[in-house]
Formats: structure tokens, C-alpha cells, sequence
């Protein structure tokens, strides 16, 4: 992705930013929208996990917002991790 990026799945949309600190950072957005907050933090901790097991990913020296969208709570592991090394592979 260039600067000021957004790549949309089924699923998810991924927006990234150059970062001015010289590291990543991962921000999690979960709206109230997708259900309460058991179903929202299921959500989140998916994507912490999946951040966390696929380091080789990460953009350089950026700032990346995940934002999931209605339905995403469904998923199981396996299911977001691949849509989420589909949107991150587009790099």
C-alpha cells in the first residue's frame, strides 16, 4: 500500500499511514455497532493474535487501523488470519 492506503475485504478494511516514529502501530476499532462487548473484544483479540503471529507482514514504519465490519464476529481464526494476510500482502 502507498501512504494514506486503504485495501477493504469481506470482512475488513485496513487503512495505513506513513509513521513519523519509525515503528508500527496497530490500532483496533470496534464500533458498537458490531455487537456487544463480548463479540467485540472476540474481535480484537483475533486480530492481536493475528498481528502477532505474522510479524513478516507488518508494513515498515507505519500506522495501521483495523476496523472490522458487521458479520465479522462469525469467523473463526483461521478465517480472518486469511483475510488478513490477503489484505497485508497487497503491500
Amino acid at each position: 500500500m502507498l501512504q494514506g492506503a486503504r485495501r477493504e475485504s469481506d470482512h475488513f478494511i485496513v487503512y495505513r499511514h506513513d509513521s513519523v516514529l519509525g515503528k508500527t502501530q496497530f490500532c483496533f476499532k470496534t464500533p458498537k455497532r458490531l455487537g456487544n462487548a463480548v463479540r467485540r473484544n472476540r474481535i480484537k483479540r483475533l486480530m492481536r493474535e493475528f498481528i502477532r503471529t505474522h510479524k513478516p507482514l507488518w508494513p515498515a514504519s507505519s500506522a495501521v487501523v483495523l476496523l472490522p465490519k458487521h458479520g465479522t464476529f462469525e469467523l473463526d481464526f483461521q478465517q480472518v488470519s486469511a483475510e488478513l494476510q490477503q489484505l497485508f500482502g497487497h503491500e
